[in-house]
């Protein structure tokens, strides 16, 4: 059983940094070598006669601030679950940087002292978690309820479909882990199951020791829900560049962005 032990968080966690690493660099090169209108570039092509950097801040403004997602006839449940969702995962995600290193790091060389880490933990993240959860509630029960999805098709042309007509076992599987991953974490964080707040200096020792090359599992053996958050996560790291999670990193190959605009001719006149 310790072997099992030690080949799934001694072993497994490097692994699962390379399929990430690896996939990710395969799924760009394979943008970048699209021919035609295959990959990414089949995506959203507009006519934008705007410069790169003008329209670079226009998706960072997408991205940051989902502005095209509310208003008249738009899906105000989206912008508020996606809203709600990938800011508290950027919370969440930002915080974890804060259990890398030991707490003894932290209160050294950051002034970080172990109380206000706990503090941090429960306040912040625990705040981060809870929006990320409602916010991925919100967007699993429109799929499920088969909400409809506005599309626009040239110009003013719109319709609308259902979104569980395009909802795949992979998006299913990505909201399992996800949804996995956040109760688990929460768990902990806000001190619901016994292993508060033993798992944050737990959890960082573990996360060091992996970091420095000399995985020790000794932090985390008596740990099962911290152990449980980990696997999920790993899933989650290896699968990232296969599915649609990746589409962070697509925003640098949209045609609207990396190509010039396209110029058209309409009843002989070029636009």
């Amino acid at each position: 059983m310790y072997m099992l032990y030690y080949i799934i968080f001694a072993f497994l966690p490097y692994a699962v940094v390379i399929v990430f690493f690896v996939g990710i660099i395969y799924r760009c090169l394979s943008w970048v070598n699209a021919k035609g209108l295959t990959g990414l570039y089949n995506v959203n092509l507009g006519l934008y006669e705007h410069s790169f950097f003008s329209t670079s801040a226009d998706v960072l403004k997408r991205i940051f601030l989902f502005y095209t997602l509310p208003g008249k006839d738009k899906d105000n449940a989206l912008f508020a679950g996606s809203f709600m969702f990938h800011w508290g995962i950027w919370i969440v995600l930002f915080g974890h940087l804060g259990i890398i290193l030991p707490e003894n790091v932290l209160s050294k060389y950051f002034g970080i002292t172990p109380e206000v880490h706990r503090v941090l933990a429960l306040y912040v993240g625990g705040a981060g978690g809870l929006m990320a959860l409602t916010g991925l509630l919100i967007l699993t029960y429109r799929r499920l309820v088969g909400s409809s999805a506005e599309l626009r098709i040239v110009n003013s042309y719109k319709i609308k479909i259902p979104v569980n007509r395009f909802s795949y076992i992979d998006d299913f599987f990505a909201d399992f882990l996800l949804l996995a991953i956040i109760i688990l974490g929460l768990l902990q964080t806000l001190g619901i199951s016994p292993f508060y707040p033993s798992y944050i200096q737990s959890v960082s020792l573990w996360m060091y020791s992996l970091l420095t090359f000399h995985p020790q599992i000794s932090y985390i053996i008596s740990e099962p829900i911290l152990q449980a958050h980990a696997i999920f996560a790993m899933i989650l790291v290896a699968y990232f560049p296969w599915g649609k999670l990746i589409h962070p990193f697509s925003y640098l190959f949209m045609p609207t962005i990396s190509r010039p605009s396209l110029k058209v001719e309409y009843r002989g006149e070029k636009r």
